[in-house]
């Protein structure tokens, strides 16, 4: 059964996934396979990015992201693969070269579950689920910056969708047709999002068997890597074998390489937001008040370090 990660853009996501894979059972499968669940998975997470939820869930679906996972691990014992994993390793110090194929777990993440996880479990469910976490403010300030990035390369803008369960929407900037709800251009789109998304997410864990999933603090994260990735690894219940392995990965304390903005991700928003920017997101959380004191509420029961 596959590991699935997920969060909002710009949460810590890729970091997660990049370290708790250099494990002998963890096998990153490709990058976020965005196309390959629009294509065979049922689940658009492309330019639209629909809720699913187990109403959506068909056998069909299920087999053919099986097979598809099934295949990567068989390819992946190719020499080729194991050539570029090396490459990967020495190049980006990401991931492992040699893999315990006996017990292995594909992990696939994607940013664009975050409105599918029902979807995700009905389809798969053996499988476990990672939610991460990042704060309003921090989050808002890499999406800004990350949203802006994108449009100077593309012209594609980033929309909030009508439906409230739905993700982003990716669109050429002439074919918006509602300015309000589009990003560059609305900041408070990306908070509105933030609180969206996460509450739906945790809404829909909070209805499976606590040990199907586990939630990390991404502020917990960046302060106490050893211990957030202790509890990671031991959620898993992986091979006793790698235990030592685990704990190695674990004290191995890595930075947090960020794309979009230099400095310290705790609280460098505090430097990137305007006061605009920052009323902005005030205003979201008033406006929103339950889903956000609901994703707070959740969060503290998962945090690890008091």
């Amino acid at each position: 059964m596959p590991l699935f990660v997920t969060g909002t853009m710009r949460s810590g996501t890729t970091w997660l996934i990049n370290k708790i894979t250099q494990h002998p059972q963890l096998l990153k499968v490709g990058s976020e396979l965005n196309e390959v669940w629009t294509e065979i998975g049922g689940a658009r997470c492309l330019d639209d990015c629909e809720y699913r939820n187990e109403t959506n869930a068909d056998y069909s679906y299920a087999f053919q992201m099986g097979s598809y996972f099934h295949r990567f691990i068989r390819e992946s014992k190719s020499f080729k693969r194991h050539a570029m994993r090396a490459l990967n390793v020495k190049n980006m110090q990401e991931g492992r070269v040699f893999y315990d194929w006996g017990n292995i777990i594909p992990v696939n993440k994607s940013t664009h579950l975050m409105n599918k996880l029902q979807y995700v479990h009905t389809l798969f469910p053996e499988s476990k689920i990672v939610l991460i976490i990042r704060d309003i403010y921090g989050q808002s300030s890499s999406l800004k910056f990350h949203f802006e990035d994108i449009y100077k390369r593309t012209g594609k803008v980033y929309v909030s969708p009508d439906d409230k369960k739905a993700c982003w929407s990716r669109l050429n900037s002439g074919d918006v047709q509602d300015k309000h709800s589009a990003y560059p251009g609305n900041f408070s789109t990306i908070p509105e999002m933030w609180i969206r998304l996460n509450a739906l997410a945790l809404k829909e864990l909070s209805e499976l068997d606590n040990i199907k999933y586990f939630v990390v603090d991404y502020n917990e994260m960046v302060s106490h890597q050893e211990l957030v990735l202790e509890k990671v690894f031991e959620f898993l219940n992986l091979e006793p074998k790698h235990h030592k392995k685990a704990m190695a990965i674990s004290k191995s304390v890595s930075s947090f390489r960020n794309t979009t903005t230099a400095g310290n991700p705790l609280d460098k928003w505090k430097k990137h937001l305007t006061e605009a920017e920052k009323n902005a997101i005030v205003t979201a959380i008033k406006n929103n008040k339950p889903d956000y004191e609901f994703i707070l509420n959740s969060l503290a029961q998962y945090r690890i370090h008091s």
